[in-house]
């Protein structure tokens, strides 16, 4: 008997009119895509969001060979909960054991096997030790992310590329305008997978604040990774910090599209909305 609580990982998704034939049962094609977006999930919260975390170590996957068996239909509607499990790691070959429910019921089960592929030869080539792991732990229930703090000096590598990634390319920034002199007396957090993949970051400034004040800024997470939980941890990371140095008020000026997210850790608007290299921006403050 197949059950969700045999899955490892769970994405739940609703059946959209679009997949719908007249009868508005699910058309039997759309069960990959619905597998399609489970698995980029399963990466995701497995601290290998696809392409970065496999091409960080020089490799892509490709599926090699997709097996369903239909159980019962989906209707229009339906809230959809898609179970996924790494059942095997070969050589060069993962196999993805699958199954998706609908309010309890079983509608189809499936198998995908994936090669591993090098980006430098273009054949076949062995998983690397670091994928298999982040695997293995998350299958444990483990951590497969890590946070780090430390200076510009110990961090720039790791910091610059997310904040590059995200202000530069993905908001269009200027990268002059990235790069400041608060960055060489800041603390910096980065979190990463296992393997070293930077994630994300934020930086915690004191240089120029008043006695027990400091300022939070350049928080970004890499889009392929959003939604997981990063930021979360980044930003309670950095209030650590702040709080273990006696600092006791922090300040930070949030992208607006971003003010929910720290309204949920505590902060609150302070003086009117503004325009920062383009974007409209709201200081918030907290207490400590």
């Amino acid at each position: 008997m197949t059950r969700p609580a045999d899955f490892s990982f769970s994405h739940r998704l609703r059946v959209r009119w679009m997949e719908v034939d007249a009868q508005q049962v699910v058309f039997n094609g759309h069960y990959l895509t619905y597998l399609d977006v489970g698995i980029s999930e399963y990466w995701r919260a497995v601290g290998l969001p696809y392409p970065e975390g496999v091409k960080h170590e020089q490799g892509d996957i490709f599926v090699r060979r997709n097996t369903l068996e239909y159980h019962a239909p989906a209707r229009l509607d339906d809230w959809l909960d898609i179970g996924v499990r790494c059942e095997r790691i070969g050589n060069s070959s993962i196999t993805i054991a699958w199954a998706i429910w609908a309010q309890g019921r079983l509608l189809v089960t499936g198998e995908t096997v994936y090669v591993h592929t090098s980006l430098l030869t273009g054949k076949s080539a062995p998983v690397p030790e670091s994928i298999r792991l982040q695997i293995e732990l998350h299958a444990q229930q483990q951590g497969v992310h890590r946070i780090v703090c430390g200076t510009w000096k110990d961090m720039a590598d790791a910091a610059r590329a997310v904040r590059i990634a995200v202000f530069v390319q993905e908001q269009g920034i200027d990268e002059s305008e990235e790069w400041d002199d608060d960055d060489a007396g800041a603390i910096h957090a980065v979190a990463s997978n296992l393997a070293g993949l930077p994630l994300a970051t934020g930086r915690l400034i004191f240089m120029g604040q008043q006695a027990g004040h400091a300022k939070i800024g350049r928080m970004a997470v890499l889009r392929s990774t959003r939604g997981i939980g990063l930021g979360d941890q980044v930003l309670k990371t950095l209030m650590g910090e702040a709080r273990s140095r006696g600092v006791g008020h922090l300040s930070l000026n949030a992208q607006v599209s971003a003010q929910a997210f720290y309204a949920r850790h505590g902060f609150t608007p302070d003086g009117e909305m503004f325009d920062e290299v383009g974007i409209p921006h709201q200081r918030m403050s907290i207490t400590l």
